[in-house]
Parts: structure tokens; C-alpha cells; sequence
């Protein structure tokens, strides 16, 4: 799997001249963009990890001639991304889960003692 950069960086290109050829495609495909200023900033989102929207999507992966996959672009929904939990987040859920076993095995501790005759005290 390579990422944006890598597969501008095959092809030669600077940040300013794949701008200019995203928006050639967008143009013969009639697609609205975004100003070549506001696309080169873009651009550097998404090669830093911004997940593009579309049509970018489409665009890039026409421009580079590659899966969104292939480009590092995960459009996996969020809610579906388990790998994004912090660990810590896991260690406390996890951590919680223990405990609450433990009470569960536990016997009730509040429950009133009872004497003999099986009346409270």
C-alpha cells in the first residue's frame, strides 16, 4: 500500500503540478473543485492523513491511477474502526469488565446479617 505522497512522489510530481492535473480531470469531467490555492492545501491534508471527500476521492484515485486503498485512503465509517480506540480506552473497558465479574461472584455484602432465628439484626 503506498499513500498520496508516495504516488505523487512516483510520478514526479510537485504538490502544484498534481493540483493542476486534479483539476485538469476535474474540468474534462465537468466536476466542481476547489481553487488551485485551496486544492494544494488540500492536498497537504490529505497526504497527512485527511480523508478527502468526494469527488476528490474519485479524482485522486483517477489521477494516481490507483485504488482508494492503494492511496492509504481508509473510507471505512468511523463507528466500524476498532483499530482507532485508544488503547487506554481498552485497558479501562477491560478493566471494568474485571471488576464487575468480581462483584458478580462476590456474595452481597450489604444484605443484612441474620441471626438464628433467621430475623434480621
Amino acid at each position: 500500500m503506498a499513500s498520496l505522497r508516495e504516488a505523487r512522489l512516483d510520478r514526479g510530481w510537485s504538490q502544484s503540478a498534481a493540483v493542476s492535473r486534479l483539476r485538469e480531470l476535474a474540468d474534462a469531467g465537468r466536476v466542481a473543485v476547489a481553487s488551485a490555492a485551496s486544492l494544494k492545501t488540500q492536498l497537504s491534508r490529505w497526504e497527512n492523513g485527511t480523508v478527502p471527500e468526494e469527488p476528490y476521492r474519485t479524482l485522486l484515485a483517477e489521477l494516481y491511477g490507483r485504488d482508494l486503498a492503494d492511496l492509504g485512503i481508509d473510507v471505512t465509517p468511523h463507528w466500524e474502526r476498532g483499530h482507532e480506540i485508544p488503547a487506554l480506552l481498552v485497558e479501562i473497558r477491560d478493566e471494568l469488565r474485571a471488576i464487575r465479574e468480581l462483584l458478580q461472584e462476590r456474595p452481597d455484602d450489604r444484605a443484612p446479617a441474620r441471626n438464628g432465628s433467621g430475623r434480621a439484626r
